[in-house]
């Protein structure tokens, strides 16, 4: 399996200029594209259905060409769900770290 680095996501509690809003999850985010650093912010919502690690530690996120594979045996904080038209994520737990995985088939 080949792990492509994406970005970095920080939770935050700050108000940002915010790219988009995942409603599903309650997520504000902005576009890490935009960064120099490729850093993405996110705050959820008081009533975000996602995990607390998810809310309060940073993620690392790669790109990797089949989600289904990279997820075998791994343990899973965040299912698969889609982000977006062509783009599938998922969450792990790594050394009690999350780490996320995109598929980009667009």
């Amino acid at each position: 399996m080949q792990y492509q680095f994406s970005h970095i996501g920080i939770p935050t509690t700050d108000e940002k200029e915010w790219d988009g809003f995942y409603e599903p999850g309650k997520i504000h985010y902005t576009n890490f594209e935009k960064d120099e650093f490729r850093i993405e912010w996110i705050k959820c919502d008081d009533d975000s259905p996602m995990p607390d690690m998810f809310r309060k530690v940073p993620h690392v996120a790669y790109l990797v060409d089949d989600i289904e594979e990279a997820l075998k045996g791994k343990d899973i904080l965040v299912e698969t769900f889609s982000s977006g038209e062509g783009v599938r994520v998922a969450f792990i737990v790594h050394n009690g770290s999350p780490v996320e995985f995109m598929e980009i088939t667009k």
